[in-house]
């Protein structure tokens, strides 16, 4: 049986989720809120979501888009283009090639692999932008924001799970 309009125009909305799901966090990453020094330091949101598609539904969030998504974040970040998206590719290219080592494993498998390739991207971000920059910048803000981003994982998976399972219905 062909499906209706409707059937296929929700199926679309629903393999859009990961894509909206992570431009609003890039969103609420970058936009200032007011709070002093957060902006520099503020969690790596779209990080997060990046890993967590790659693993579990990297059908839904392809390369391109990954891509897209990092040089937007580069320029309302206001970090030299091309920086976060090498950055964000890094991390979704590992995970995609470390699947298996993350699905029908407990959720604590996936923070580890998570906290071990954002350091890893923390890192190269860090390398880049002092290489660009010419002199050595300070690491304790790279540092912090690593630090807040791992913990927030599992407050965000919390919400990727529940979008993956909306998607899934």
């Amino acid at each position: 049986m062909k499906p209706t309009l409707a059937q296929r125009l929700d199926l679309w909305a629903r393999r859009l989720i990961p894509v909206v799901l992570t431009l609003l966090l890039l969103l609420l990453g970058t936009v200032p809120l007011g709070v002093p020094y957060l902006g520099s330091v503020a969690p790596a949101y779209t990080l997060m979501a990046v890993f967590y598609w790659a693993v579990y539904r990297p059908d839904l969030l392809p390369l391109g888009m990954v891509f897209v998504i990092g040089v937007l974040e580069d320029a309302l970040s206001g970090l030299p283009l091309g920086v976060g998206a090498l950055a964000l590719l890094f991390v979704y290219g590992t995970a995609l090639g470390q699947r298996r080592t993350f699905l029908k494993r407990p959720f604590y498998i996936a923070w580890i692999g998570f906290a071990v390739l954002a350091a890893m991207a923390a890192l190269l971000v860090w390398l880049l932008i002092t290489v660009l920059n010419g002199s050595v910048i300070g690491i304790r803000p790279a540092m912090f924001q690593y630090t807040i981003t791992v913990a927030l994982f599992p407050c965000l998976a919390i919400l990727f799970v529940a979008a993956h399972r909306h998607i899934q219905r």
